[in-house]
């Protein structure tokens, strides 16, 4: 990927306009604008953070954060994701002493070591309904696949909730930036600068308060083609889902 920063970008756009170095401040501020802009849905700056679970399992969100992707645990080289848990609640409990916030009573096993998995203890689990050899015979009947351990956003809290229970002292988090720390020196794509100077061009418009002005008409369409050249898919792609689509079957 080659990158560009807005430092070249707004000079670019005062010399393609023939407008004097006065006008740098105004044209750095639009490009830096546009760049939020654009991190919201086409360009998408994600970021990833190794963020501490606090003493009641909570994450303290990164200052630029928009929106999560995903809260992951690192687990053998990879990031395996936690579900989004909708029970979890916002009110927090405090210790009337120190008044300091105090995690909910858990239901972690305190008989040995847990057995972890995935940052949580599985509370020895498939350890029952065995025959002599300690093979497991499985009856589990009515069990249910999923996991009632995982996450809710609270940004009235500015924090992640993690569920009772989580005994890893990290997680990853994978969210999307709000671009708001831009400045000159900001890198950014070489194929958002047509993009980002259509925006400039259209905030320093007499029509910049229009949204379907000429000027505005010319952004949405840099922005379309802006996102078809940042799409990934390529025809390999393309085919190798069509092949992964069929399968192999009896024949009679």
């Amino acid at each position: 990927m080659i990158l560009s920063n807005l430092d070249t970008v707004t000079r670019r756009w005062l010399l393609e306009r023939n407008l004097p170095i006065h006008y740098y401040a105004d044209g750095l501020f639009h490009s830096a604008t546009a760049v939020r802009e654009l991190s919201y849905d086409t360009l998408q700056i994600i970021n990833s953070a190794n963020l501490l679970v606090n003493n009641y399992g909570a994450i303290d969100l990164p200052d630029d954060f928009v929106d999560d992707l995903s809260v992951c645990v690192p687990y053998s080289g990879i990031l395996s994701p936690l579900p989004k848990q909708d029970l979890l609640t916002p009110i927090r409990i405090h210790d009337t002493t120190t008044g300091e916030f105090t995690p909910y009573p858990n239901q972690e096993n305190t008989t040995g070591l847990p057995n972890v998995y995935y940052g949580f203890p599985n509370q020895w689990q498939y350890y029952f309904n065995v025959n002599e050899f300690g093979e497991q015979t499985g009856r589990r009947f009515g069990s249910h696949g999923g996991t009632a351990q995982g996450y809710k956003l609270f940004k009235e809290r500015r924090q992640i909730q993690l569920t009772p229970s989580f005994i890893d002292t990290q997680v990853t988090l994978l969210y999307i930036s709000d671009g708001q720390r831009a400045d000159n020196a900001s890198q950014v794509d070489v194929l958002a600068i047509q993009c980002i100077q259509a925006w400039m061009d259209w905030k320093t418009s007499p029509s910049r308060s229009i949204k379907n002005s000429q000027e505005a008409a010319t952004f949405y369409n840099e922005k379309r083609r802006l996102r078809s050249l940042l799409n990934p898919m390529t025809k390999a792609d393309v085919v190798n889902v069509l092949r992964n689509s069929y399968t192999a079957g009896l024949k009679f």
